[in-house]
């Protein structure tokens, strides 16, 4: 009788351990299964970084050609590259396309934020103003957020209209936003001009499936050094 009461209690015991071992083996697996998918995911934005990257510097030979202004007239700024097989589209815009935080011209300000902002930011102008007087001056447009007048203001699609490498006062509104032309529209004609054609903003978004989308965003100078034709002032992802 003792041998079969300690038999089923063996049996019981070994259920118990199958069935704690089925468990932990379905828990490996699913880890396994998702260190396998993160290290894809990995791989994929990796490789979507190259491509965008890739892409950007496709457009250093346009950059450089003497029919650069209406090629990319023509195409309303947008130029599709293939890197690696993947077919990708690059936007390059004048910077000048955007109001310079530290020469734009003030007209263009009060009425940018006008639209954006009508209340509350007489003070903000008057600190920016400040602070572009100085030696320094801004650096890079989120610096704005840190002005103390900025408190209470939301100042995200401002922050998307201004720039810190144009360097000159007007704005060319064929390399603006549909929100900045408005604004161009009824101030003196002198306020917009044609960008001078020596800084870009280049855009490039690749995406190689489910959360692999990287978006680079690249300012660059052309000099007149035979040696460096291309400056990079700047060169941001979401890597």
């Amino acid at each position: 009788m003792s041998s079969h009461k300690d038999a089923g209690i063996a049996m019981l015991l070994t259920l118990f351990a199958l069935a704690v071992i089925s468990t932990l083996a379905l828990v490996i697996i699913k880890k396994g299964h998702n260190a396998f998918e993160q290290n894809r995911m990995i791989i994929k934005r990796a490789q979507s970084l190259a491509i965008a990257d890739g892409a950007i510097k496709a457009t250093y030979p346009l950059l450089l050609d003497e029919n650069r202004d209406h090629i990319l007239k023509v195409n309303g700024g947008r130029l599709r590259h293939s890197i690696g097989g993947t077919n990708i589209f690059v936007e390059i815009y004048d910077a000048c396309g955007k109001w310079d935080l530290n020469s734009g011209h003030i007209d263009i300000l009060n009425a940018l934020l006008l639209k954006l902002l009508p209340t509350g930011s007489k003070t903000f102008v008057r600190e920016l103003l400040k602070v572009r007087e100085t030696n320094a001056g801004f650096k890079h447009v989120n610096q704005v957020l840190a002005l103390p007048s900025s408190k209470g203001l939301d100042l995200s699609q401002f922050i998307k209209e201004i720039t810190v490498y144009c360097r000159r006062p007007q704005v060319d509104p064929t390399s603006s936003s549909d929100l900045m032309r408005k604004v161009l529209h009824p101030l003196p004609r002198f306020l917009s001009r044609p960008g001078p054609g020596h800084t870009f903003e280049i855009k490039a978004t690749s995406r190689l499936g489910p959360g692999s989308r990287i978006s680079v965003k690249a300012f660059l100078n052309i000099t007149n050094d035979p040696m460096n034709p291309i400056e990079t002032l700047s060169w941001q992802s979401n890597y």
